[in-house]
């Protein structure tokens, strides 16, 4: 019977990075496939492109504002039953979405639903990985798995046009039925039962969660229409008021309950804290870049669109080649010197991408987004272990839906500072020119110097990531 045991369990490990791997690769995929058939759904729906977006809005919302819950109901309730019915909303939503919904409103509630399917799933694929693994290989199962949400990212764009040149865009919400029937029939399959401990009477703080998804609703809401709305606007303001206040009922609330949704005193734990910071910096950095590449190759070189594509599939597939290798490091020397790296790699990135102009060769645009993704492929895993070494392994899902959480606030407000900082630069320098004579200035010089501006910016992100990262213990402390 050992013996048995000792050869299946290798295998287990291994296998479930089918459902990790399935659940990763189908919510990315949902993500980037559908930007592209946007303009043809606006079209066809008679609405304009900002009454489209929303179908994007909710599906980043929704996820951020469930993601913590989903991972504590993991916890509790077991991971087996939750990666059933996460696959099964998802894939229902996505065949059901192109048959029935004829209008906006139809295909955005849709789109909510496959947004809740998605954060039951993506909450807990970390922790899986976790509970799986001995302390020893986590950060290489945690690097593998950032590979499948490299995969489906950087598919996206490719996946999506290619369904368009011979389909509608109903195709692209067909093709995710499949893989969500497949990652059901492969987590019964593979996945262990979930256990008694896991689904015994425990309670889920339910109140705790709805002031948590209120909070985190509202600060998402507020930055994704930041731009839109102004900061000194009434409904940014009330925004972030109510949404504050609805923080400080969570916190009173979770100090005062037995089982709370979120155990506040690991924010007392310093590798928790800090690494959770690094992780925001890292995701608010990575998606300025994301941000500000395609303005600056399509408007300030000229690349054509088709050649922009290619080019940004750089970043991506460089952090899914070294993502593995920054778990393997953060297994071997502890989460510090590979995060350390990786920072070091987004600076230089940040540095050379703040001096390019219209005459930078490709080869150099092509060599910074190398270093930003190495960058991102060292940090994420990293920090990621160094968070969950943290944590008691019966909370992973606490752990996986707080990492969660945290990049997806990270991303939205990474937009939030690009363009912001963006537009006040760029207005800083026209009145500038404007009080000199020079109003008549080319309009590129002042984008490129707004552009810089924004990438200083980003050096002082690396900057407060480093100091957090430096406050890290040099070993990750082995959690059982």
């Amino acid at each position: 019977m050992i013996r048995k045991l000792k050869i299946r369990m290798p295998e287990y490990k291994w296998q479930i990075f089918f459902v990790a791997g399935l659940a990763s690769i189908t919510t990315a995929l949902a993500i980037s496939s559908l930007n592209i058939a946007m303009p043809i759904m606006a079209e066809e729906f008679g609405v304009s492109m900002s009454a489209i977006s929303r179908l994007s809005l909710v599906y980043a919302l929704i996820p951020s504002c469930t993601l913590l819950i989903f991972g504590r109901m993991g916890d509790l309730f077991g991971y087996k039953r939750q990666f059933i019915a996460g696959f099964l909303l998802f894939g229902l939503s996505s065949f059901l979405l192109p048959i029935i919904a004829t209008g906006l409103m139809g295909a955005i509630i849709f789109r909510c639903v496959q947004g809740i399917g998605s954060a039951m799933m993506i909450s807990i694929t970390q922790a899986l990985c976790n509970k799986t693994f001995p302390p020893s290989e986590r950060g290489k199962a945690l690097g593998i798995n950032a590979v499948f949400v490299s995969i489906g990212l950087s598919l996206g764009p490719s996946v999506g046009g290619l369904l368009l040149s011979y389909f509608s865009w109903r195709s692209i919400f067909f093709f995710n039925a499949p893989f969500s029937l497949l990652g059901v029939v492969t987590t019964i399959l593979i996945l262990k039962k979930d256990t008694q401990a896991s689904v015994s009477a425990r309670h889920m703080d339910w109140f705790g969660s709805l002031f948590f998804a209120i909070f985190i609703g509202l600060l998402t809401l507020a930055i994704n229409f930041s731009a839109e709305w102004g900061f000194e606007s009434i409904r940014f303001i009330i925004c972030i008021i109510i949404g504050l206040a609805f923080l400080l009922l969570f916190i009173y609330r979770e100090r005062r309950i037995d089982m709370p949704l979120m155990n506040l005193a690991f924010f007392r734990n310093r590798t928790f804290l800090c690494a959770n910071i690094a992780s925001f910096c890292s995701y608010a950095i990575q998606q300025i870049t994301t941000f500000l590449v395609p303005f600056f190759m399509l408007d300030i070189q000229l690349i054509s669109r088709s050649s922009t594509g290619s080019i940004l599939l750089i970043s991506p597939i460089s952090m899914m080649l070294f993502s593995p290798i920054g778990g393997k490091l953060a297994d071997r020397f502890g989460s510090r010197k590979p995060a350390l790296m990786g920072f070091v790699f987004l600076s230089v990135g940040c540095i050379i991408m703040s001096v390019m102009t219209e005459a930078t060769p490709v080869l150099v645009l092509l060599f910074s987004l190398l270093l930003y993704g190495a960058g991102n492929g060292f940090c994420a895993p990293s920090i990621n272990s160094a968070i969950f070494s943290a944590v008691p392994r019966e909370e992973s899902g606490m752990a996986s839906g707080m990492v969660a959480t945290v990049r997806n606030l990270g991303q939205a407000i990474g937009v939030a500072f690009a363009g912001t900082i963006m537009a006040m630069r760029q207005n800083f320098y026209f009145a500038r020119l404007a009080e000199e004579g020079q109003g008549s200035s080319d309009s590129n010089s002042i984008y490129l110097l707004a552009q810089r501006d924004t990438y200083f910016f980003c050096l002082l992100i690396v900057a407060a990531a480093i100091v957090c990262i430096a406050m890290i213990p040099a070993r990750n402390t082995r959690s059982g």
